[in-house]
């Protein structure tokens, strides 16, 4: 079973609860928020990355003659043709190849584009993440190579939010765990996330992180508690040192047994 950790908001506490499941539960652990992942922080071992490209344009401006199709079939708006010169913006760029199968002149040719690495770590569980080109502006097409090397068996830590990259981390999954804190900005936030879930029909429950802060969530929620994390001290110096919840490995083993039954 795949199991997505998400959230409406950042810093709620998917990453705590991500690598504490894959490692309790001996599952591999796939971290998708690849602007800015951590994961990595948690699981130590050795490790190996490979290089991922995506197709851009360019245009051989000998055999160009500046008719302006390429530019007309492009959806993105990556190309403006003048009357003597052609650009093209490959952070706009879709890879979706129109330009250079419609032009007249052959005069496009598709070209190899870095746009992150893949990292693969063996330790106690295997991680498998991405890390974005600084400047790159679609993580989603990084996503997607990360997701390649997922069995049917994966713990997914998604990224922060509810736009396109949050969707596609949480496309593929069986089952979704939405992570919030006891706070009126988290609760808004969980609210977004979840009428998304129902959007997708996905399954989902709701892990309160921070649990014993005054303002209560618990009632708000309208989904399964699968679990509590209390509000500790300890557990936010054990974060910040990378390191994992021992005290707490009944609770992340009952969490799963919980999602994976709903």
């Amino acid at each position: 079973m795949r199991i997505a950790v998400a959230s409406g908001k950042g810093g709620t506490g998917k990453t705590t609860v991500a690598v504490n499941l894959a490692y309790f539960n001996g599952i591999d652990l796939f971290d998708l928020d690849v602007e800015e992942p951590n994961d990595h922080i948690f699981v130590k071992g050795e490790s190996r990355e490979e290089t991922v490209y995506r197709k851009v344009p360019r245009i051989d401006e000998e055999k160009c003659d500046f008719c302006g199709i390429c530019r007309e079939v492009c959806e993105y708006n990556a190309i403006v043709v003048l009357k003597d010169k052609a650009y093209t913006f490959p952070e706009l760029c879709h890879s979706c190849g129109a330009c250079s199968y419609f032009c007249p002149r052959n005069a496009i040719e598709e070209v190899d584009k870095p746009i992150g690495k893949v990292v693969e770590i063996s330790s106690d569980i295997k991680l498998t993440y991405g890390v974005l080109e600084i400047g790159e502006a679609m993580p989603t097409p990084l996503m997607r190579e990360v997701k390649k090397r997922m069995g049917k068996r994966a713990i997914i830590d998604c990224p922060p939010g509810t736009s396109c990259p949050f969707v596609e981390s949480v496309l593929d999954a069986d089952v979704c765990i939405l992570v919030c804190e006891p706070t009126p900005f988290s609760y808004h936030d969980l609210k977004l996330a979840m009428e998304v879930m129902k959007k997708l029909d996905k399954k989902f429950g709701v892990v309160i992180n921070k649990h014993g802060l005054p303002f209560d969530v618990e009632s708000k929620i309208q989904a399964p508690i699968l679990g509590k994390i209390p509000f500790s001290r300890s557990i936010a110096e054990k974060y910040s040192k990378g390191e994992l919840l021992f005290d707490y490995e009944d609770l992340f083993r009952e969490i799963y047994d919980r999602a994976v039954s709903l």
